[in-house]
């Protein structure tokens, strides 16, 4: 109402405008005031969650710093005294103080940006305070991952300390003893917590879920442990009864023990046996009782051959009807088949048996047959399958059905033949010895002229013999033939043997295609010196002999081989009725030129001697004698090629000899005398005129287990290994300290320690890295 205006009303419009505008604008000022106090409210409440949040971690973090004061300082605070620069918590702390120095440059930075704006600098104080708790939180969560993961290695080593000293049993007497002192408070919480409720129901549970796994985690390794060292014992137990070289036979064979064929006539006989009297009667080898039973041996068989009937008789031997008694074959046991059989350069032909089978006993005679025709073509055993069992693991294949006959020879895989009663009834022996003739080793063979050039002019250390038959006698199967072959696989160890005819071979020397047989043989001897001889023989009766004559005396000449269990017959046997000693060398160099050189000018000497002797008086006794010269190596190669240290009781032996570099060894009545002398020269004047003081071995030393063997299984290798004391003790060690560890590790990590492992022993153990590179090559 304006007075001015005559009393007329002002119009209410303009006036509601101008209100209207105020209005809005305190109510935008009211909301801005009340975001701004809400946006405070909410600050100050998630400040005051980070601080309480802050608060508990700190507790947590101090009951833990506590709790591991209490056993000295940690790696971390020891790291941080010492000032450790290259440590890993030093690194650590460092991070956390370059994380310090950019925040509070960034602080820096924001606050002198801010000082420009009188809104920036009344933010400052909160971007400081932002800044410092983000230094707080990276320092603690540093913190945090140090201390968990050294509580994690912590752990880890109580549990491979523990689990270690479970597998010792000695973490059972720990374990034991802490449980004494917690007995009574466990007992009273059990009481308070037991207290109205069933007891089956929840001890089933305990031991369904929780108990039985405690037992299993506690008691497993020592029991684990205690079932190890159980098999080490029994593995030593059924080990004790392996003594290869006390072999038994029941039959003997005048022949053999006479050293001749069995054809042998009157005069050779009588011939041999004074050859043998003369160096076997108890008189001129006093003090040897050895040589009192093996005169009485060759007596016996003399008395028997010597007379005709007698000798017809024994050539016509056969058990009493129905029994399976064998008089042309040797039976066999589970101690001494390997080695006798496995082991051996002859041809063996072996059969399985039961004595309570009818076919065996319709095939008993039909085996006789064959044993006794082809006694002087390869060996004959039998193998009672249900006396021996232990032996039947050694066979190729199960047995399923006997009887069966195996053939087994070196180098070859073996035969089988399995006889059938439509065969036996249709054609009697026939079909076994076709067996016997079809799968005795072949000769080589040489078809051309340029083929026998390169071979007889290839690696001249190999000793090579040459055997030229007057005509092609391809697929002949005489039984002088198959002797020849038995030579061939008997001596193919220390010579290259091959066969052709003379007019496909031209060799210098040699006479023209007729009707005698030549025998060539080339060879280096001492000092590189290769050598060849020829020799003509009219009949193929002779060859065999004379291969093997001629064989032997090369090996004594040119070289000395390392004796092994396989070739210690042919090296330290008898050879052609002559007493053989067998000269041991530990130790010898490879090119044993000298003491070869020595041997053989003593060998010299002493025949020249003989024959003197001879000549002047016609009652000398004096025989020659056989010394063969053989090497011994105490420590084993790793590769394959390369000789293998001797056996396990090779030691005792040695000891018998004085440790001695050099002694003379008698296998026919496990004699022994150490070589004295530096020199070789006067070693068979020693001998034959009883300067050498021989002694008997005792009977608890195996001279088979004393050879070096390189055929040996790599299985009971390794239990001669951990059933002895010390390779028990490291072996039960080793298996402690890998339970103790492996569970600990990743499937990777655990994989590549278990290969490294493997690979670490093989690379120790020569026996191992020989089988593997022999795998390889």
């Amino acid at each position: 109402f304006d007075s001015s205006a005559g009393g007329r009303a002002i119009p209410p419009r303009s006036m509601g405008k101008v209100d209207r505008c105020e209005k809005l604008k305190k109510e935008a000022a009211n909301v801005r005031r009340r975001v701004v106090a809400q946006t405070k409210v909410a600050e100050r409440n998630a400040e005051k969650e980070a601080k309480e949040q802050e608060r508990l971690q700190e507790e947590r973090l101090a009951e833990e710093r506590a709790k591991a004061k209490q056993s000295g300082p940690t790696r971390f605070e020891r790291a941080m005294q010492d000032g450790n620069s290259n440590s890993t918590f030093a690194r650590a702390s460092k991070v956390v103080g370059q994380v310090e120095e950019s925040g509070s440059e960034h602080g820096e930075e924001d606050v002198t940006a801010g000082e420009s704006s009188p809104t920036q600098r009344t933010t400052q104080p909160k971007k400081e305070e932002r800044v410092s708790k983000k230094k707080q939180q990276a320092a603690r969560h540093l913190d945090e991952i140090t201390l968990l993961t050294l509580e994690q290695k912590a752990a880890r080593q109580e549990r491979i300390k523990m689990r270690l000293l479970r597998m010792l049993g000695i973490g059972l007497f720990l374990e034991a003893y802490r449980d004494r002192g917690s007995k009574p408070a466990a007992k009273a919480a059990s009481k308070e917590s037991g207290k109205g409720k069933k007891k089956g129901a929840s001890a089933g549970q305990e031991w369904s879920v929780g108990r039985v796994r405690e037992t299993l985690n506690v008691y497993g390794g020592p029991i684990l442990m205690v079932l190890f060292t159980l098999a080490l014992f029994g593995a030593r137990i059924m080990g004790e009864d392996f003594v290869p070289d006390q072999m038994t036979e029941d039959g003997v064979n005048h022949y053999e023990v006479m050293g001749v064929a069995s054809d042998v006539d009157s005069m050779g006989l009588r011939k041999a046996y004074k050859a043998l009297a003369l160096s076997w009667h108890p008189d001129k080898n006093p003090g040897c009782e050895a040589c009192a039973a093996k005169f009485s041996k060759i007596s016996q068989a003399y008395e028997v051959l010597s007379n005709a009937e007698t000798r017809k008789a024994y050539d016509q031997r056969r058990a009493p009807d129905g029994s399976l008694e064998s008089m042309s074959s040797v039976d066999l046991t589970g101690e001494d088949f390997e080695v006798r059989v496995l082991r051996s350069n002859e041809v063996w032909f072996v059969q399985v048996y039961d004595p309570t089978d009818g076919f065996c006993n319709s095939f008993h005679p039909l085996w006789e047959d064959i044993a006794h025709k082809y006694a002087n073509v390869a060996k004959f055993g039998r193998l009672d399958a249900v006396k021996h069992r232990r032996a039947l693991g050694q066979l190729p294949q199960r047995v399923g059905m006997v009887p069966l006959v195996w053939r087994f020879a070196r180098g070859l895989e073996p035969a089988l033949f399995m006889p059938s009663v439509s065969a036996m009834e249709e054609g009697g022996s026939a079909p076994l010895g076709r067996f016997v003739q079809d799968s005795l080793p072949k000769l080589a063979q040489i078809s051309s002229q340029g083929e026998f050039q390169s071979w007889w002019n290839r690696n001249p250390s190999r000793p090579k013999t040459l055997i030229l038959s007057p005509a092609v006698r391809r697929g002949s199967k005489s039984e002088h033939l198959m002797q020849l072959q038995r030579a061939a696989q008997l001596w193919g160890e220390f010579s290259d043997i091959r066969i052709s005819d003379a007019k496909t071979v031209k060799l210098a020397g040699a006479q023209a295609p007729g009707s005698n047989w030549t025998v060539a043989v080339k060879a280096a001897g001492p000092h590189g010196v290769v050598t060849e001889e020829v020799m003509h023989l009219p009949e193929l009766r002779d060859v065999p002999n004379f291969v093997q004559d001629t064989i032997s005396r090369l090996i004594v000449n040119v070289q000395a081989p390392h004796v092994t269990v396989r070739n210690h017959q042919q090296l330290c046997g008898p050879h052609g009725g002559l007493r053989t000693y067998c000269l041991i060398l530990v130790n010898a160099p490879k090119d044993g030129d000298k003491a070869l050189d020595e041997l053989n000018s003593s060998r010299t000497s002493f025949l020249h001697e003989v024959q003197e002797l001879r000549s002047s008086d016609e009652d000398a006794t004096e025989e020659p004698f056989h010394v063969q010269p053989a090497r011994v190596s105490t420590s084993s190669s790793r590769l394959p090629w390369l000789p293998v240290a001797a056996g396990p009781s090779f030691y005792a032996v040695w000891a018998e000899a004085e440790k001695a570099p050099a002694f003379i060894l008698e296998l026919e009545t496990r004699r022994i005398a150490p070589v004295k002398t530096s020199s070789l020269r006067e070693l068979y004047q020693q001998i034959a005129y009883d300067e050498m003081k021989f002694k008997e071995l005792s009977e608890g030393i195996s001279l088979v287990r004393a050879l070096p063997d390189p055929e040996v299984p790599l299985r009971r290798e390794m239990l001669h290994i951990l059933t002895t004391l010390p390779g028990g003790v490291s072996a039960w060690l080793l298996l402690a300290v890998s339970i103790a560890i492996v569970p600990e590790l990743s499937l990777v990590t655990g994989a590549a320690v278990v290969g490294a492992g493997v690979a670490l022993i093989v690379a120790a153990w020569p026996l191992a890295s020989r089988r593997a590179l022999g795998l390889l090559v």
